[in-house]
């Protein structure tokens, strides 16, 4: 049988969906038929693609690893419009050479007022400033930033159905879903929760997760954003008890004229990760965390006649540890225990296409260290 504590928190979700369907009822306006785009403004493509070299190859300490070049990702999109209030849109993502593949979101949108919509499907979870939009322009590095790999595990789906918003004057940005949530027997020492994701195949929902971000664009070029996230993650799991996870995000940005700095903190809690531990095999945090620092400046800042034409030289500094705080007689991993100093130049010869090379020095708990080349080339439109 399991705990009160763990029916409590499933029906609490299921609670705020029916909660949502309910005020979408009473709020919805109604629609004039014939209520429809233009034919030849009802369907656009979008999509964004990367190829890398890595020296040595990602996801390793080991010195001697190989290089690596790969066409890590090539995603299409497209979004139609029913009506003016009502839209689809989705993405499928082929990564590696289209060995893999996988459905990056796909939902359903409705308008319900001019400043506030309703979505359901497969989202993109609202979880730090990188996971919604993530298009490999966007920025500096070859690789993603590796707190939004590590610790928050971009690229993070689930399916789900809430609200987005904006005040009147677009300053205050928010999003708000119920979604299925993460399974702990995919958690490990060095990746976190990253194996935790479903992805929405088939996805366990006996335990739900409640997710929220809000931003703030203030005059002068900042930027401030908190997300965070609560669900339940034992899935019924026999003998696993009942495992809650917890996150908290928040980040900052200031970018005008040739600066760009951004800074971001996020830590996660396990709870009963002790038993995570054992049903997986190898030690699993009860507290994982984060830190992020990030200052780029633009050598060309505006000179050029060529909209969007930049180039960036940027320096980045992160720390995080997957394998925080474990229970006792849980022995820690202090190679989980990462530091990493990333610098390196991105040239956009147009905003939509980026040519980037940089070199990260990495350094873990255990005294391993490693230098990686990462020479790499993205597009989106």
């Amino acid at each position: 049988m399991r705990p009160a504590s763990a029916t409590i928190r499933d029906n609490a979700g299921a609670v705020a969906a029916t909660a949502i369907l309910l005020a979408l009822s009473l709020a919805a306006p109604a629609r004039a038929e014939g209520d429809a785009p233009p034919e030849d403004k009802r369907l656009e493509i979008h999509g964004y693609g990367e190829i890398h070299y890595n020296n040595p190859e990602t996801g390793t300490m080991d010195k001697d690893a190989l290089a690596r070049v790969d066409v890590h990702r090539l995603v299409l999109g497209w979004e139609y419009e029913f009506t003016s209030s009502i839209r689809m849109s989705a993405e499928v993502d082929f990564e590696h050479s289209a060995t893999e593949i996988e459905l990056e979101y796909a939902l359903l949108e409705y308008d319900l007022t001019p400043t506030l919509s309703f979505r359901v499907g497969s989202l993109l979870l609202p979880v730090g400033p990188l996971n919604e939009f993530h298009e490999p322009p966007t920025y500096h590095s070859v690789e993603r930033p590796y707190i939004e790999t590590y610790v928050l595990p971009t690229t993070w789906q689930d399916i789900g159905l809430g609200l987005v918003g904006r005040t009147t004057n677009g300053a205050l940005a928010y999003r708000a879903y119920v979604v299925s949530g993460l399974d702990a027997t995919g958690f490990s020492t060095s990746d976190g929760i990253r194996g935790g994701r479903q992805h929405g195949v088939e996805a366990k929902a006996e335990d739900l997760g409640l997710v929220g971000r809000l931003e703030y664009a203030i005059k002068g070029g900042f930027t401030l954003g908190t997300s965070g996230y609560v669900g339940g993650a034992d899935q019924g799991t026999p003998g696993l008890g009942s495992v809650d996870v917890t996150i908290f995000e928040g980040d900052l940005r200031f970018r005008r004229g040739a600066f760009d700095l951004r800074g971001e903190w996020a830590g996660v809690s396990i709870g009963n990760s002790d038993s995570v531990s054992i049903a997986v095999g190898e030690p699993v945090g009860s507290n994982i965390w984060g830190v992020t620092w990030e200052a780029a400046f633009d050598l060309i800042n505006g000179r050029s006649k060529a909209p969007g034409r930049a180039l960036w030289l940027f320096t980045r500094y992160e720390r995080f540890d997957t394998n925080g705080d474990t229970e006792p007689g849980i022995a820690r991993d202090p190679a989980a225990e990462r530091k990493v100093f990333t610098t390196g130049v991105s040239y956009r010869p147009v905003r939509e296409v980026a040519l980037k090379t940089d070199v990260e020095f990495w350094k873990d708990g255990a005294d391993q260290d490693l230098t990686r080349l990462n020479v790499g080339a993205a597009f989106q439109f």
